[in-house]
């Protein structure tokens, strides 16, 4: 089933001032496919593929996966089948697998399958022609998440999942699968510490006595022992996010890195994923909001802080919380992604919203909403979100889609930035 092959282009409002001189940015709507699969993740990558150097657009759907190419105005090309249902892959990272200079694509999700596809440019061949060699990292574990990140100093990449680590052996087919300990849904990578050791951390959901608890577990490299055999440390950000009442619906949450209040330490954002428990409870799927957690100047003996933005947030998938400066302004800002399941918000006003929070001051305290969609305009919210740089543009802009859960029309939308940076 197909929808018109059209671009949706309108202005977003802009009545709020996003400071004293400047009004908010303005995003450009596009539809770039229109292919429509019901209760489909498409999961989504924005990178570089090729030597034209402008990123390109990538989706998987019942057609298999496909680069919309940037200088050929979104023209699409198969590259590849992952192997299973599309259906069965839940999400997707960008990195350079196998160390020859080019972004290859990892694949995971409810298939419990987790695969990397080689991009043919390393063998300069054209990435957008020649079909990706498809490589099997597991078949037996849950990978509801992937993150493609360098863990260690020794340049390969490894990927972490919703099950644990595979750490990369000699070869890119070849890889140790670590359990670390972690619980439920939500992955970030990153080095908790901030002191550039080339050592990498996880954070996500840590289960203790029946009790859902935001953690990070510290990478055994840090303190000289072998990432492999060595153990990872818990460390708790949040003992009981949610509270008492909704704490055991936040074992799945959208969790991710950045500095939100510029101090040069990599603070945690999050917000509940709705998908508990008790998914057809509406407030208990909603925990605390869309909050952060300021890193104490000691991550691993300090108190993180938390700090709620917007408590009716929920819904929010696995990697639909996005951050960059949006307004150009030298601030971390926050895009956010509700699903189709969050029509009605907690304060009775609709939900589905796709927004993004300006941090005004750039320290956190003080933020500005920009509605970029929201129930009941038929492509509203968003899942899987991606961000980056559109060819020439200053501004990041946005790729997402609807999850489609209610076998509603789900294109995959670009929400392009077409306004020019504050400063």
């Amino acid at each position: 089933m197909k929808l018109k092959v059209a671009c949706l282009m309108f202005l977003v409002l802009a009545g709020t001032l996003l400071n004293a001189k400047a009004s908010l940015p303005n995003f450009q709507s596009i539809i770039i496919d229109s292919t429509i699969q019901a209760n489909s993740h498409k999961p989504k990558v924005f990178a570089v593929f090729s030597k034209d150097g402008y990123n390109d657009l990538g989706s998987l759907d019942s057609q298999g996966f496909k680069l919309y190419r940037y200088t050929r105005h979104w023209k699409a090309y198969t590259i590849f089948q992952p192997g299973a249902p599309p259906s069965g892959f839940e999400d997707s990272s960008v990195a350079d697998i196998n160390g020859d200079g080019w972004n290859d694509i990892v694949l995971g999700g409810w298939a419990n399958r987790t695969i990397w596809a080689e991009n043919p440019e390393g063998e300069g061949k054209d990435p957008y022609t020649t079909p990706w060699k498809v490589h099997v990292v597991d078949t037996k574990r849950f990978s509801h998440e992937v993150v493609a990140a360098h863990l260690t100093p020794n340049g390969k990449c490894d990927i972490v999942t919703t099950s644990g680590i595979y750490f990369q052996g000699k070869t890119p087919d070849d890889w140790t699968y670590v359990d670390i300990g972690r619980g439920g849904q939500g992955t970030c990578v990153g080095n908790v510490l901030h002191n550039h050791d080339g050592y990498k951390d996880v954070v996500a959901i840590y289960v203790k006595n029946g009790k859902n608890q935001i953690a990070w577990f510290e990478n055994p490299g840090h303190t000289g022992r072998n990432p492999i055999t060595g153990h990872w440390k818990v460390h708790i950000i949040d003992p009981n996010p949610g509270g008492d009442e909704d704490n055991r619906d936040m074992d799945e949450m959208a969790l991710t890195f950045g500095d939100i209040n510029g101090d040069g330490r990599p603070d945690i954002i999050a917000a509940s994923m709705g998908e508990g428990p008790d998914p057809m409870n509406d407030e208990r799927q909603i925990g605390d909001g869309l909050v952060w957690y300021e890193c104490p100047a000691n991550p691993r003996t300090g108190v993180w802080v938390k700090h709620v933005i917007d408590p009716t947030v929920a819904w929010v998938h696995a990697t639909s919380i996005q951050l960059a400066d949006f307004g150009g302004d030298g601030h971390t800002d926050i895009c956010f992604a509700e699903q189709d399941q969050s029509r009605m918000r907690k304060d009775g006003k609709p939900g589905q919203l796709l927004g993004i929070y300006y941090n005004v001051r750039g320290n956190g305290t003080v933020w500005r909403l920009q509605t970029l969609s929201q129930y009941p305009y038929q492509f509203a919210g968003g899942f899987n979100s991606r961000v980056g740089i559109i060819g020439k543009d200053k501004l990041p802009s946005i790729l997402t889609s609807r999850h489609g859960f209610f076998n509603d029309p789900n294109p995959l939308i670009l929400w392009r930035n077409r306004s020019k940076p504050l400063r």
